[in-house]
């Protein structure tokens, strides 16, 4: 049944009963709801109720209420009849519960209240409240109440109905004792105390459990209580004894207590942080000798717990002694102070079945001081019945070599033990779990090969942040391994044969390489090519630019992870290369933690993303920077792309009109000048791309002389000098303008439209003020009228008067021809040349 449909037919099923439409009525909606082979489960943890939400289903087998805030369960809470075995209320802030608040739980076997603000006493927990309630699990502790009262006594009565109670996991009451109305749980097995009090805790609290035939013990004094080292004397057939976070006991003496459990089989034994406590002094450090296991390696344990008890040393021998080596499968030393971390190998090997090996220091560990409190990790977890770990365990950032494996039959092929080896590492063959986190750095550089015994069932190796350099040596021992990280490490060239060594890897982690991965990236067809069966390859945290050149050609690959790299975007022969494998098989890639860019200038690379057949992992988590420099989340790659290319597409465009805008100003202005300096232009292009001026002017020089003065000389002498004998064209007002008087107009006409101007300057030219008007107002209206343009023949009885402001503008010292000297035949030669000139 889907959950759609699962809600479909709550919300018929409540319409039909027609229930009244208050808000605490719907709250049920908010939960998750799930079904599988056994159970209705309904999520409602974390939704902030405070109240039991209304309208289950009667069929509903499991109801999780934890992490809210909810304060009590009054008699209404469930009020019809469900088919409920678990439910749990940890973490929220119920102070009791009313006598008939689980009499519409018939069925419920497992109750769980821990983290709460039960005191115990009657008023939270009334007489009656666990009638015909067939309770196996019931959980009553770590109670968030600030202050315990001494006088509190618990409401002994209410327990009295638990006759089937299995297990109980209840906070200590304040005497410390336990009395009579505890003794009716004829079938309890497992009890665990939490004993948050300054005081001692010893076998007289526990007499009324006497009786019962315990099979598992557990004590968390909470670095605060002390627990007699021979508390365990008064329940001699125990399975699982755990007692942790105790003062004033250290592990010495729990180990010699063991004397009473000489020869006998159990499952687990756990002392975690049991150190010698007085006040805010420690004990230093402790030696685990011999004498002190003496009791302990004649027992067949199957697991074994010794965590955060400042183990300095182990002497040899202490834990290795048959029948313990012989039956212990798990084994955790992690958090102590051992400086020999590496030795802690080379005993692994006399545990014949040792399955488990967990170890793991910090800096921390090694202080003289740590105040660190192991509480239970799920041993009380309402939903499961077996432990999955005895302490919770932190993520280290330190050195781990890790190892797990899985039973894969026939899959698993028996290993070559040659003997010549430069590094031996003997291990259990029914070692399965290994996770070996050292504080001092045990691990020397790879120089010589390594081989490893007893590693046939690994099926994958984690071997991170420990700062080894590998040569490219051969690693033996290892031919079934299907996953190998080797992260935070790093290799001197080109780790051709080491990679050989794992021949039936499928997945690959070079994450954050700290030396030689460029030489990986570069060969990475020679390095993994190799590789038949590699699907997943991760090459986090490498600083890339781009995916390695081919590595999509490694046959099998699946995924190439290249998060928290350096990625802007992927190059065009990368995307290339991708497309074609795409075409073949399914490949997939992560970019995720890489700065893309989506700038205009990315507009190709995601769409390219958007429309290839590569499958980006993740993608709704990508980030990319625009032009602005703003980091944008691409929760939807197609809608980002659409608003990319709609930003870029307008700001192309309005760069686009306001160049064009200013092309068609500037071409108007350009047209107009231009229009207002043809003569000029054409004077410019003769002058410097060497055109011949006559064929761009009508005239090569024109005459401009006063209307009043003799003509004779100009039309007779000056005409047959330059045009008759030279071949000059001559414009002259007399002969080439219309008749009458002549305007500035036709004298600026006729400027322009000549190569050169000759100015016949005479004491009449001077005395004609229209003359020199004419002459001004063409020179001002034409285009950058220069003197070279000019040629000035004068008299010399003009320099005996003041010249106009016009003639001295024109005057130079090259284009001035006195007329007296005109009868020399070379001063004619000099005037024809004058004309001629481009200066």
């Amino acid at each position: 049944m889907t959950r759609n449909s699962f809600l479909e037919m709550l919300t018929i099923w409540l319409v039909v009963l027609g229930f009244p439409c208050s808000a605490k009525m719907y709250d049920f909606i908010s939960c998750i709801y799930d079904e599988n082979d056994r159970d209705v489960v309904a999520n409602c943890s974390n939704r902030s109720f405070t109240d039991v939400p209304q309208g289950f289903a009667e069929n509903v087998t499991v109801i999780d209420l934890s992490q809210n805030e909810i304060t009590s369960i009054e008699k209404m809470s469930f009020p019809y009849r469900l088919m409920v075995h678990t439910l749990s209320m940890y973490c929220n802030s119920l102070t009791h519960l009313d006598r008939d608040s689980l009499k519409n739980l018939p069925h419920l076997s497992k109750l769980d209240l821990r983290g709460n603000k039960i005191n115990c006493t009657s008023s939270s927990l009334p007489k009656g409240l666990f009638r015909d309630i067939p309770l196996k699990r019931l959980l009553l502790s770590d109670m968030n109440i600030k202050q315990i009262h001494d006088d509190l006594e618990y409401a002994e009565e209410t327990f009295l109905d638990l006759n089937q109670l299995e297990e109980l996991a209840i906070d200590s009451p304040p005497n410390p004792t336990f009395g009579v109305g505890f003794g009716n749980l004829t079938n309890l097995r497992n009890l665990t105390i939490r004993f948050c009090q300054k005081n001692s805790l010893n076998t007289s609290a526990f007499e009324v459990f006497t009786k019962f035939n315990l099979t598992a013990f557990q004590i968390n004094a909470c670095n605060k209580g002390q627990v007699d080292t021979n508390i365990t004397d008064v329940f001699p057939y125990l399975d699982i004894l755990d007692i942790r976070n105790t003062d004033h006991t250290d592990l010495s003496q729990r180990l010699v207590n063991l004397n009473n459990y000489e020869n006998a089989s159990m499952q687990r034994i756990s002392f975690i942080a049991n150190t010698a406590r007085y006040g805010v002094s420690i004990q230093q450090c402790f030696k685990l000798s011999t004498k002190d296991t003496r009791f302990l390696v004649t027992m067949c344990v199957s697991e074994v717990y010794l965590v955060g008890n400042r183990i300095r040393i182990i002497e040899g021998g202490a834990l290795i002694h048959p029948p313990f080596s012989q039956c212990l499968r798990v084994l955790d030393l992690s958090h102590n102070m051992i400086l020999e971390e590496y030795d802690l190998f080379q005993s692994l090997f006399f545990y014949t079945h040792l399955a488990s090996f967990h170890f793991e220091q910090h800096e921390i560990d090694l202080k003289q001081y740590n105040d660190y409190i192991y509480n239970f990790f799920d041993s009380h977890s309402i939903f499961q019945d077996t432990n999955e770990m005895v302490w919770p365990g932190r993520e280290p950032q330190t050195c781990v070599f890790s190892v797990s494996a899985e039973i894969r039959g026939s899959e698993v092929n028996p290993q070559s033990e040659s003997s010549a080896t430069a590094y031996l590492m003997l291990f259990p063959r029914n070692l399965t779990s290994l996770y070996f986190a050292p504080a001092l750095r045990p691990f020397v550089d790879m120089k010589h090969d390594v081989h490893f015994l007893g590693s046939e069932k690994w099926s994958k190796v984690v071997f991170v942040n420990c700062s080894v350099v590998a040569y490219n040596v051969g690693v033996f021992g290892l031919n079934n391994l299907q996953s190998l990280e080797i992260s935070g490490n790093g290799f001197i060239g080109q780790p051709t044969t080491l990679m050989k060594s794992f021949p039936n890897i499928k997945n690959l982690s070079l994450n954050h390489i700290t030396k030689g991965f460029k030489g990986i990236a570069d060969n990475i067809e020679s390095v993994l090519g190799h590789f038949q069966h590699l699907q997943n390859l991760h090459l986090k945290n490498n600083d890339l630019f781009d995916l390695p050149r081919n590595v999509e050609k490694i046959t099998n690959i699946r995924l190439i992870d290249v998060s928290y790299n350096s990625i802007k975007e992927l190059s065009v022969g990368t995307r290339k290369r991708l497309d074609a494998v795409a075409q073949k098989k399914n490949i997939s890639v992560n970019l995720r933690g890489n700065v893309l860019s989506c700038g205009c200038g990315s507009l190709e690379f995601i769409s390219w993303s958007v429309d290839s057949l590569v499958d980006f992992i993740d993608i709704d988590h990508y980030m990319c920077r625009n032009d602005n420099g703003e980091i944008i989340h691409l929760m939807n790659i197609a809608d980002s792309y659409m608003k990319m290319w709609r930003s870029c597409v307008s700001f192309f465009w309005l760069l686009f009109s306001i160049c064009l805008f200013f092309l068609l100003i500037l071409g108007f202005s350009l047209s107009l000048h231009i229009a207002r300096n043809v003569n000029l232009l054409k004077r410019w292009s003769v002058k410097w791309l060497g055109l011949d001026f006559q064929q761009h002017f009508k005239y090569d020089v024109f005459v401009y002389h006063s209307s009043k003065d003799d003509r004779r000389w100009v039309c007779s002498t000056l005409k047959q000098k330059l045009e008759d004998e030279r071949d000059l064209r001559l414009c002259i007002p007399d002969r080439d303008f219309e008749p009458g008087v002549y305007t500035c107009e036709e004298v600026l006409g006729a400027i322009n439209n000549s190569w050169k101007t000759i100015i016949y300057l005479t004491q009449t030219f001077l005395e004609d003020e229209l003359c020199s008007f004419r002459l001004s107002s063409a020179v001002y209206l034409g285009d950058n009228l220069k003197s070279d343009r000019f040629i000035i023949l004068f008299s010399d009885a003009v320099f005996r008067h003041p010249l106009p402001p016009i003639i001295n503008q024109l005057l130079d010292e090259d284009n001035r021809f006195p007329l007296e000297e005109f009868h020399k035949s070379s001063l004619w030669d000099q005037l024809h040349s004058r004309i001629l000139s481009k200066d």
